[in-house]
Protein backbone atom coordinates (compact mmCIF):
# COMPACT_ATOMS: atom_id res chain seq x y z
CA UNK A 1 0.00 0.00 0.00
CA UNK A 2 2.20 2.86 -1.40
CA UNK A 3 5.05 2.01 0.93
CA UNK A 4 3.48 2.90 4.24
CA UNK A 5 4.62 1.35 7.52
CA UNK A 6 2.55 -1.03 8.88
CA UNK A 7 1.06 1.74 11.33
CA UNK A 8 0.63 3.77 8.31
CA UNK A 9 -1.79 1.51 7.22
CA UNK A 10 -3.62 1.53 10.17
CA UNK A 11 -4.30 5.37 10.52
CA UNK A 12 -5.39 5.64 7.06
CA UNK A 13 -7.87 2.91 6.99
CA UNK A 14 -9.32 3.85 10.33
CA UNK A 15 -9.90 7.25 8.46
CA UNK A 16 -11.16 6.30 6.26
CA UNK A 17 -13.47 3.87 8.09
CA UNK A 18 -14.36 6.47 10.24
CA UNK A 19 -15.25 8.53 6.91
CA UNK A 20 -17.45 6.45 5.55
CA UNK A 21 -19.29 5.82 8.90
CA UNK A 22 -19.91 9.41 9.20
CA UNK A 23 -20.68 10.00 5.78
CA UNK A 24 -23.76 6.91 6.70
CA UNK A 25 -25.09 8.50 9.93
CA UNK A 26 -25.13 11.86 8.07
CA UNK A 27 -27.57 10.09 5.54
CA UNK A 28 -29.68 8.22 7.92
CA UNK A 29 -30.12 11.36 9.84
CA UNK A 30 -31.01 13.48 6.90
CA UNK A 31 -33.33 10.90 6.00
CA UNK A 32 -35.26 10.01 9.01
CA UNK A 33 -35.25 13.46 10.54
CA UNK A 34 -38.36 14.12 12.64
CA UNK A 35 -37.94 17.68 11.69
CA UNK A 36 -38.79 16.81 7.88
CA UNK A 37 -42.27 15.87 8.89
CA UNK A 38 -43.39 18.52 11.65
CA UNK A 39 -42.29 21.12 8.58
CA UNK A 40 -44.55 19.33 5.91
CA UNK A 41 -48.51 20.06 6.63
CA UNK A 42 -51.29 17.87 5.25
CA UNK A 43 -53.95 20.50 3.80
CA UNK A 44 -56.60 18.00 4.49
CA UNK A 45 -56.17 18.07 8.34
CA UNK A 46 -56.38 21.82 8.66
CA UNK A 47 -59.69 22.71 6.89
CA UNK A 48 -60.69 25.91 7.86
CA UNK A 49 -64.55 26.72 7.54
CA UNK A 50 -65.20 29.21 5.54
CA UNK A 51 -68.06 30.81 6.68
CA UNK A 52 -67.06 30.37 10.59
CA UNK A 53 -63.48 31.43 10.39
CA UNK A 54 -62.61 34.32 12.14
CA UNK A 55 -60.05 37.13 11.16
CA UNK A 56 -56.92 35.26 13.14
CA UNK A 57 -57.94 32.29 11.68
CA UNK A 58 -57.89 33.31 8.19
CA UNK A 59 -54.81 35.23 8.41
CA UNK A 60 -53.31 31.58 9.78
CA UNK A 61 -53.71 30.42 6.22
CA UNK A 62 -50.39 30.97 3.97
CA UNK A 63 -51.76 33.19 1.45
CA UNK A 64 -53.83 35.02 3.50
CA UNK A 65 -52.78 38.44 4.76
CA UNK A 66 -54.96 40.89 7.44
CA UNK A 67 -56.16 42.84 4.86
CA UNK A 68 -57.07 40.11 2.54
CA UNK A 69 -58.65 38.31 5.61
CA UNK A 70 -61.19 41.48 6.49
CA UNK A 71 -62.07 41.72 2.67
CA UNK A 72 -63.34 37.97 2.74
CA UNK A 73 -65.10 39.12 6.46
CA UNK A 74 -66.75 42.14 5.05
CA UNK A 75 -67.89 39.25 1.93
CA UNK A 76 -69.34 37.66 4.02
CA UNK A 77 -71.05 39.97 5.89
CA UNK A 78 -72.51 41.39 2.96
CA UNK A 79 -73.59 37.49 1.83
CA UNK A 80 -74.12 36.11 4.91
CA UNK A 81 -72.99 32.94 3.97
CA UNK A 82 -70.22 31.48 1.01
CA UNK A 83 -71.83 28.80 -0.89
CA UNK A 84 -68.25 27.89 -2.74
CA UNK A 85 -64.76 28.46 -2.63
CA UNK A 86 -64.80 30.18 -6.09
CA UNK A 87 -66.76 33.07 -4.55
CA UNK A 88 -63.25 34.23 -3.09
CA UNK A 89 -62.12 34.95 -6.85
CA UNK A 90 -64.29 37.83 -6.72
CA UNK A 91 -62.52 39.67 -4.11
CA UNK A 92 -60.68 41.97 -4.98
CA UNK A 93 -56.39 40.98 -4.54
CA UNK A 94 -57.99 37.35 -4.57
CA UNK A 95 -55.73 36.53 -7.66
CA UNK A 96 -55.85 32.89 -9.53
CA UNK A 97 -52.50 31.84 -7.98
CA UNK A 98 -53.70 32.76 -4.79
CA UNK A 99 -56.37 30.99 -5.26
CA UNK A 100 -54.75 27.70 -5.71
CA UNK A 101 -52.71 27.78 -3.36
CA UNK A 102 -55.48 28.47 -0.63
CA UNK A 103 -58.39 26.33 -1.35
CA UNK A 104 -56.96 23.34 -0.13
CA UNK A 105 -57.09 24.90 3.58
CA UNK A 106 -60.47 25.98 2.82
CA UNK A 107 -63.53 24.42 2.97
CA UNK A 108 -67.49 25.08 3.32
CA UNK A 109 -69.34 23.22 6.04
Amino acid sequence: MLNFTRQEQQVALFLVAITLLGTGINFLAKKYSPIRSIAVADPQIIKIDLNQADKKELISVPGIGEKLAERILEVRKDKLRFLLLEELKGIPGMTEARFAKIKDYLAIK
